[in-house]
């Protein structure tokens, strides 16, 4: 344990310019005098740490130290490549390929019989049909976010109305197996997350947008279950299509109940939402809501009459 908190300090410390002595013991759960231990045995293992007094004051190390390459054994610096690629596969940026090149420059030289295979990870968020065009989408919203340069795009929501947005990309989000741009939106006056598989056609412009903060964790990537079509649906599932069910809704929203598949989840309310279930046939009953079960029912007897 004393080896593993000596690790996580110097990351620590290697990450932020001043930690404090009791930060760290409230983070590891013991006395500020074993941090100041720990901080010895750093030191006597040839780690350049430097007390910085006053309120503000705390352990720092010299900014010409770093860790060396060998940090990272051959099989961790061949996954952290593989990731990057896969992401990089999936929208292109010249920040990740930089990085990529440099990782494997710095494989190279430490291991030299080091074989950096494909990796394990594929992320491919485009469509089954145009995927090169899809991908070309992607990067030039990638690069509009880089450079601060905006976007106008054409836009379907779905509702089908078709509007012209000119937008300030600052994020792409991949959410749910799609890809969406957060984007400060000019006509809407507010930040909004678009599809990008509803964009049907995307131009830089030549004005640059000043790049507002965007925290992470104040995003709101719950906003598929918060917008205003979004409904409560309880059904019960066919053990015949149970697996294909738990793909599409998360395994997490299935549960057995008096021995029933159920599931419990909230849904976007539109047709595309109807016609989901019905590819389903007979594998899905719908329990509630009831007017879902009658746009379902009204549907099935559509199709009936044409045949």
């Amino acid at each position: 344990m004393k080896f593993e908190i000596m690790v996580s300090i110097l990351l620590e410390l290697l990450a932020k310019k001043c930690v404090k002595a009791s930060y760290l013991a409230e983070k590891y759960e013991v006395s500020v005098r074993s941090i100041y231990r720990y901080i010895n045995s750093l030191e006597l293992a040839g780690v350049p740490i430097y007390t910085v007094r006053g309120n503000n004051g705390g352990f720092s190390i010299v900014d010409t130290y770093k860790l060396s390459s060998t940090y990272f054994s051959e099989k961790e610096y061949s996954q952290i490549i593989s990731t990057l690629e896969a992401i990089n596969n999936g929208v292109e940026s010249k920040f990740i390929s930089s990085v990529i090149t440099k990782l494997k420059a710095v494989s190279k030289h430490e291991f030299n019989a080091i074989n950096l295979k494909s990796g394990n990870l594929v992320i491919d968020g485009g469509p089954w049909g145009d995927a090169v065009g899809y991908k070309t989408k992607l990067k030039v919203i990638q690069q509009c976010i880089e450079d601060n340069l905006q976007l106008l795009i054409k836009y379907h929501d779905r509702n089908g109305s078709i509007t012209e947005r000119l937008i300030d990309p600052h994020v792409l989000v991949f959410k749910q197996g799609l890809w969406y741009v957060y984007a400060y939106c000019n006509l809407r006056n507010e930040f909004r997350f678009f599809k990008t598989g509803r964009i049907e056609s995307a131009t830089i412009q030549k004005t640059k947008f000043l790049r507002k903060e965007i925290n992470n964790e104040e995003m709101p990537l719950d906003f598929w279950n918060n917008s205003f079509d979004t409904i409560d649906v309880v059904m019960e599932i066919s053990k015949n299509v149970l697996s294909d069910v738990e793909e599409w809704l998360g395994i997490e929203n299935v549960s057995v109940i008096k021995n029933k598949h159920m599931a419990s989840c909230k849904l976007p309310y539109d047709d595309g939402l109807v016609s989901k279930i019905m590819s389903y046939g007979n594998g899905i009953k719908v329990l509630e809501p009831q007017n879902l079960k009658e746009r379902i029912k009204q549907s099935a007897l559509d199709i009936i009459q044409n045949y």
